[in-house]
């Protein structure tokens, strides 16, 4: 009897613990879950972009263990339920955040740069149509990589760029890449879609960041009947640059006259609402807004060093 009592007493003092080990865990600072959010959202954007669900979870692993070493020591196995109840859904809905921010930017930068008229995303189908048969659409697409100026290092893609990192010294390629895919998928006037979802934009963000690791340039052709593909050419040596830059060279085709837009027209870059659909980069914008805003830092910091080499483009010969 005496051994069962004692046996019962001790379930019980391990219940009782058990508990307040729970109880410890569900009642964890939240501001400190929140930090582990945001440095895992940040840090998942610059190296990933579109993370897997493990590459989610080991890396809020990662940023919890340097948040709270003790704590997540004393988590052991449940570090799994932990993530699944605390972080899963708030640092996916934060990325989702910081990313279609950050590409709400990138369409304003390509607007301004290369001075087209901007769109909603949420315009009719008509009215994507109409758009992307503007003149200044398809020019503004094979000129992405030309100098703004002759006597100017800075490529229309090196503008958009800087844009929408100004301070930033040195950018990760896979967000070059990624920025370049945009760019793409925006203005090429045979490409139907203005969205920038992870699904379209995967395959076209792969091949742009091939390009970019194999020292490959980026020149769009302007003869293809069917569609505007990119060919490469040879580099040169590679210089340190924010972004990739190809010298202007002489075109066979007439060259379309670019068009200004006025000032009204930038104004209306800045008002148009960013709405889109479930995964689409456009969605969430405005708390993706503040998210950056608050954490300027992040963003701008010059500090920030990748050691990553840019390529310069050498249109000297074609392969």
């Amino acid at each position: 009897m005496l051994e069962k009592i004692m046996k019962n007493q001790e379930k019980m003092q391990n219940d009782i613990k058990s508990v307040k080990e729970e109880v410890a865990i569900l009642s964890y600072d939240q501001d400190c879950v929140y930090s582990v959010i945001l440095e895992s959202a940040q840090d998942l954007l610059e190296k990933i972009i579109y993370p897997t669900f493990d590459q989610f979870k080991e890396t809020a692993k990662s940023f919890m263990e340097k948040s709270d070493i003790n704590f997540f020591s004393s988590l052991g196995h449940r570090w799994e339920p932990f993530y699944h109840k605390k972080i899963r859904v708030d640092l996916t809905k934060k990325l989702r955040a910081l990313r279609s921010t950050l590409c709400a930017r990138v369409k304003t930068s390509i607007f301004e740069v290369c001075k087209v008229p901007p769109i909603s995303i949420v315009a009719e189908a008509s009215k994507i149509s109409v758009w992307k048969k503007n003149p200044a659409i398809s020019n503004s697409f094979r000129k992405l990589f030309d100098k703004v100026e002759e006597d100017e290092e800075d490529t229309y893609m090196t503008r958009i760029i800087k844009n929408v990192w100004p301070k930033k010294k040195n950018i990760p390629n896979l967000q070059i890449a990624w920025v370049i895919s945009i760019a793409e998928i925006i203005l090429n006037p045979n490409n139907e879609n203005i969205k920038i979802s992870e699904e379209i934009i995967k395959p076209v963000l792969l091949k742009n960041l091939n390009k970019i690791e194999n020292n490959k340039s980026f020149e769009y052709e302007s003869d293809s009947p069917e569609r505007l593909e990119v060919a490469p050419k040879r580099l040169a040596a590679p210089k340190k640059s924010a972004v990739p830059e190809r010298p202007a060279a002489p075109r066979s085709n007439k060259r379309i006259t670019e068009i200004e837009t006025s000032r009204k027209e930038k104004k209306k870059i800045r008002s148009i609402r960013k709405d889109e659909e479930n995964d689409d980069d456009d969605d969430e914008a405005d708390e993706g807004d503040k998210a950056y805003e608050a954490n300027e830092a992040y963003e701008t910091d010059e500090g920030d060093e990748y050691y990553n080499e840019i390529i310069n483009i050498d249109e000297s010969e074609e392969e």
